[in-house]
């Protein structure tokens, strides 16, 4: 395996276990988790049922953007029809050789979860 596809290997586990700590933290738990393209995308969905909600994170590193997304459900997901949170547009030289670059993307998509985590009301029954 060459170091650029090693490199795609760790920023995906990172994001994925930076961002699945914070969400199991406060209710979620990862439901799927599917790579596409030689694993240069990488679909990522968390659901907290009693809130009825769901976050989405799609990595692609062919157009070189993380997309964080929500529904307001827990099933029937198609990932294209989920409400956009934020638009995560990288170096791809920056993510493919630098720790520190994969660092500051990782703290940009936490940030965004914490602010949406904190208008998102749990629905009452």
């Amino acid at each position: 395996m060459n170091k650029a596809f090693k490199n795609i290997d760790n920023i995906q586990k990172q994001v994925k276990d930076s961002i699945n700590s914070l969400l199991v933290e406060n209710g979620y738990s990862l439901n799927n988790e599917e790579k596409f393209g030689d694993s240069q995308a990488l679909l990522l969905q968390w659901t907290n049922v009693k809130s009825n909600h769901t976050f989405q994170l799609i990595w692609d590193i062919r157009e070189q953007w993380f997309d964080l997304g929500e529904f307001d459900r827990t099933n029937n997901l198609n990932y294209i029809e989920r409400t956009e949170i934020d638009l995560f547009p990288f170096s791809l030289i920056g993510v493919l050789f630098r720790d520190s670059y994969n660092t500051k993307y990782t703290k940009k998509i936490e940030l965004k979860i914490k602010e949406k985590l904190s208008t998102t009301k749990p629905k009452l029954h």
